[in-house]
């Protein structure tokens, strides 16, 4: 564990830059430093980091990756906008360009996730859920808490078991023309899917 704790790994994350320039159609926020502790947290108390590779899937900046790599994951950090990944790939964390509805990563990994919330990027949510079901056996993810139910549901008609970790909130400064408030809160659920007997997800609507 590299003699992090929790806290520490969360000072950590935060301390990465943002996003330059955030494209509003990505819906492109950092993650909050507490909340990829918690996940990367997680992963390491349940023996999840030790083996095979750890796919922040969107990642944007890398903060889910970085936090899980300080713990000892081999870690992959995937988005299709190349600009942010230069972040990742400056600390040593593979990085690599590629559409998270179609992963350019073989099955069998780990994914964690902190995808669009579908507010300006339609379905994104259940896209990134759906590409992540058909490469990854255990994913962890942030949604919006209000979309929970349906993200639920999604899961389970994906044969992807469902387990609320944790509620969250994140506080978005204002980074777009829309932002009229100094800081915006959005409750968050953390999530993890685990593949179930069922097989392969089917990424069929």
């Amino acid at each position: 564990m590299a003699g992090y704790s929790k806290k520490r790994l969360a000072s950590l994350v935060d301390s990465l830059p943002g996003f330059k320039e955030p494209k509003l159609r990505l819906e492109q926020y950092a993650t909050p430093g507490d909340i990829a502790a918690t996940i990367a947290w997680t992963m390491y108390m349940r023996g999840e980091l030790n083996e095979g590779w750890v796919v922040d899937l969107g990642c944007g900046t890398g903060r889910l990756a970085y936090a899980a790599s300080l713990l000892g994951a081999r870690a992959l950090c995937v988005d299709i906008d190349p600009a942010p990944l230069a972040i990742p790939a400056s600390l040593s964390i593979d990085v690599a360009q590629c559409d998270a509805g179609m992963p350019c990563v073989k099955r069998g990994v780990k994914v964690v996730m902190n995808p669009p919330f579908g507010i300006w990027t339609r379905r994104g949510d259940s896209l990134f859920i759906r590409g992540a079901a058909a490469v990854a056996g255990v994913i962890y993810s942030i949604h919006k808490y209000a979309a929970l139910q349906y993200i639920l549901r999604l899961a389970e008609g994906l044969g992807l078991r469902a387990e609320l970790l944790d509620a969250a909130r994140i506080d978005i400064p204002p980074m777009y023309p829309h932002h009229r408030k100094r800081r915006h809160s959005v409750a968050v659920a953390i999530i993890r899917l685990e593949a179930t007997s069922r097989g392969t997800p089917n990424r069929s609507e």
